[in-house]
């Protein structure tokens, strides 16, 4: 059986350091071969990634991005900043890619955070992920996983769900290719995404709104151990992408 449990947290919008509050939180209770979910935009407080608009300086482009989208020239412009490509938009988002992955206004979030203020991705998902898992087998002698979620609206469906943007001390993606369904059919393409599901499965019990649960254990989950994955390792290149190349994207 695989259990979520959730892991409340004191509301931070200042740096803290992370390895402490978790151990503090959960340390003492993780066994070998437990995951922990760990909210992209917690890991990017605890760094200091929160910038306050009203230091922002537009460019040219992003004030022309403003007036086009409805989007304050002082978001416009941290969202090119932070993506790799700015692929399209509607009012109110930047459509674009960072690290391979389709992601609006380039992760950029400004909820849960004061008025006047937005998060921005942390700066390496997986150092974070890594970091975390070493300090846990330093500090307890527990070998676990570690994921860093986000939350990410789908195509064609209403809500959101769970992404992953980085994992490291277990096995994120499994290759089903060459093994037979229950037909007998060889599967061609198919992959599962585990870190996704298991982000999906964790955003139940975070939530979106003011549940102050960034952090969810994962327990009974049979993956391997050791492996990472950095944000890019998620992604498919736009030209494999039945998505991608149904639109026409093509690489600048």
């Amino acid at each position: 059986m695989i259990t979520f449990l959730p892991i409340r947290a004191p509301r931070k919008s200042a740096p803290f350091n992370l390895g402490d509050l978790v151990d503090r939180l959960v340390g003492a209770g993780l066994l070998d071969g437990d995951v922990l979910v760990v909210s992209s935009k917690f890991i990017a407080v605890s760094e200091g990634r929160v910038v306050d608009l009203d230091m922002v300086v537009p460019s040219a482009r992003a004030a022309s991005e403003s007036r086009r989208l409805n989007i304050t020239p002082e978001l416009c412009e941290l969202v090119i900043r932070e993506s790799d490509d700015v692929i399209g938009g509607v009012a109110g988002f930047m459509l674009t890619l960072k690290e391979g992955l389709l992601t609006p206004n380039a992760g950029i979030d400004k909820s849960n955070i004061e008025h006047g203020k937005v998060v921005l991705y942390p700066r390496s998902p997986l150092e974070s992920a890594s970091g975390l898992v070493e300090e846990v087998r330093f500090r307890r002698g527990v070998e676990i996983g570690v994921v860093v979620s986000d939350s990410r609206l789908m195509p064609t469906r209403k809500g959101t769900v769970g992404v992953a943007l980085a994992a490291a001390g277990m096995e994120a993606i499994v290759d089903l290719r060459g093994k037979p369904d229950l037909f007998g059919n060889v599967l061609k393409v198919t992959s599962q995404a585990v870190a996704d599901d298991i982000c999906s499965g964790a955003q139940i019990v975070m939530g979106e709104a003011n549940e102050s649960v960034p952090l969810v254990l994962v327990r009974g989950l049979a993956t391997s151990a050791g492996k990472s994955y950095r944000m890019s390792s998620f992604a498919v290149d736009p030209e494999q992408c039945v998505y991608m190349r149904s639109l026409g994207y093509r690489a600048r």
